[in-house]
């Protein structure tokens, strides 16, 4: 407690910088982007790609997107291996006549040929029933560089908000 004292008291009277509070303790990540600039676009435009395959309703722009040996979790358990992750995505999307996800990142860090990020999306669902669903939700993800290209290692999502709205009734 005294060192989180001293640390305000001295940014509040300016003897040090916002920088000095960044690293409380070895060892904290630090939400932040890291790495090269490059890389960073690489993953964010592997995300949009994602994202854009999830419009579409393309499952082979969206497995694309997957190592082989990737990681799905949706708070229900890990999804693990390509084909797996694309029957459980199959099964998902089947209700959904229209789906639209949009992924704002939180941070990107890469190192060498791995990085990780953090995402809040914005989705919009509609049933073919007309029911509509908005959620806000957070991917946990790990990126692996395979040959030259970013692929998605892991993806472990929760939710943040959902709203549901039932259909106008017919008249």
């Amino acid at each position: 407690m005294k060192r989180i004292v001293l640390m305000w008291s001295l940014l509040l009277t300016g003897l040090v910088g916002p920088s000095i509070l960044v690293k409380a303790d070895e060892g904290v990540s630090i939400q932040q982007n890291t790495g090269p600039v490059a890389d960073r676009l690489a993953i964010r435009e592997l995300i949009e790609s994602y994202n854009a395959a999830v419009i579409e309703k393309d499952a082979a722009k969206w497995i694309a997107n997957w190592v082989d040996d990737g990681i799905w979790n949706l708070g229900g358990g890990n999804i693990e291996g390509k084909q797996r992750i694309l029957e459980s995505w199959l099964t998902i999307m089947a209700p959904y006549e229209y789906a639209s996800v949009f992924a704002q990142p939180i941070f990107i860090q890469v190192a060498d040929d791995k990085g990780m990020a953090q995402w809040h999306t914005n989705e919009r669902l509609k049933l073919y029933s007309g029911d509509e669903m908005l959620a806000v939700g957070r991917y946990k993800d790990r990126y692996v560089r395979i040959n030259g290209v970013w692929k998605i290692k892991q993806r472990d999502y929760s939710v943040v908000f959902t709203s549901t709205r039932p259909s106008a009734p017919s008249e």
